[in-house]
C-alpha cells in the first residue's frame, strides 16, 4: 500500500504579499537539505576541536617552560575559560549531529519503506495480470479445440503464451472439424501499455511529516522568494 505522508511544518512559513504560505518538504529534498546541514556542522565540530588542541598545546607548552624555569605552573582562569567554552561547543555540536544524523536515518526508512510498497503492488498487479491473461488463453485453447473460430489475435496471444497447448488445442480441432461451430470476438479489446511509477522517483518525491533542519528556513523562504508567483 502506498503510504501518503503530510507535512504540517511550523516553522517553514513564509511570507508573500503579506499572505502566509506552507511549504511542504519531498523526502528527496529533505535528505539534501540535513546532509547538507551535517556537513556544516562537522565542519564547525572540527574547528572547534581544532582550537581546543590548539589551546591544550599552549598549556603544554606553558608547562613544559614552568618545568625548565623551576616555577610552580599553575592553570589560568583564562584557559580554564577557554577550554570549557569550546568543550561546551563541541558537546552541543556532536547532540545537533546526532540529532541530524537520525532524523536523516529516519528519511531513509521512509524512502525505502516507500519503495517497497510501490514495488510490491506492482509486483501485486503484475501477477494479477498474468492469472487474469492465463485464464483467457486457456479459454482461447478450449474454443479451438472445439472447432470453433476465433480471431487470428486471440491465437497469437495463445501461441505466444504456450505454444504447446495451441498446438495440442489445434489437434483436436482438426478431430473436431464436423458439426456446426461458433465465430467468437477476440477477449482483448484494445489493449493500452500500463505505465508504472518510478519506485525511485516516487519515493523521493513522497512529502515528509519532518521538518526543515534549524537555520535553513531563511535560505528556503528566499529560494521561494525568487520564485514567479502563478
Amino acid at each position: 500500500m502506498k503510504r501518503n505522508i503530510w507535512v504540517k511544518n511550523t516553522n517553514s512559513f513564509m511570507r508573500e504579499s503579506g499572505a502566509e504560505m506552507e511549504r511542504s518538504m519531498k523526502i528527496g529534498e529533505a535528505q539534501k537539505a540535513y546532509r547538507q546541514q551535517l556537513g556544516f556542522l562537522r565542519g564547525q565540530k572540527r574547528d572547534f576541536v581544532k582550537q581546543q588542541e590548539e589551546n591544550r598545546k599552549k598549556l603544554e607548552e606553558a608547562r613544559k617552560k614552568s618545568e625548565e624555569q623551576g616555577v610552580t605552573f599553575e592553570l589560568s582562569d583564562t584557559y580554564l575559560e577557554r577550554e570549557k567554552e569550546l568543550q561546551e561547543k563541541i558537546d552541543e555540536l556532536s547532540g545537533q549531529i546526532k540529532n541530524s544524523e537520525k532524523t536523516l536515518d529516519d528519511l531513509i526508512d521512509q524512502e525505502v519503506g516507500i519503495f517497497n510498497s510501490i514495488v510490491a503492488k506492482q509486483q501485486g498487479d503484475a501477477m494479477k495480470e498474468y492469472g487474469e491473461e492465463m485464464a483467457k488463453c486457456l479459454e482461447i485453447a478450449r474454443r479451438i479445440s472445439r472447432g470453433d473460430h476465433v480471431p487470428a489475435q486471440d491465437e497469437k496471444k495463445l501461441m505466444d503464451f504456450n505454444m504447446d497447448i495451441y498446438k495440442m488445442a489445434k489437434e483436436m480441432a482438426a478431430i473436431n472439424m464436423e458439426g456446426k461451430h461458433k465465430e467468437w470476438d477476440s477477449l482483448w479489446g484494445e489493449e493500452e501499455e500500463k505505465e508504472y511509477d518510478d519506485p525511485q522517483e516516487a519515493s523521493e518525491n513522497a512529502e515528509t511529516n519532518v521538518e526543515m533542519p534549524e537555520g535553513m528556513e531563511a535560505e528556503t523562504a528566499g529560494e521561494a522568494a525568487e520564485q514567479p508567483v502563478k
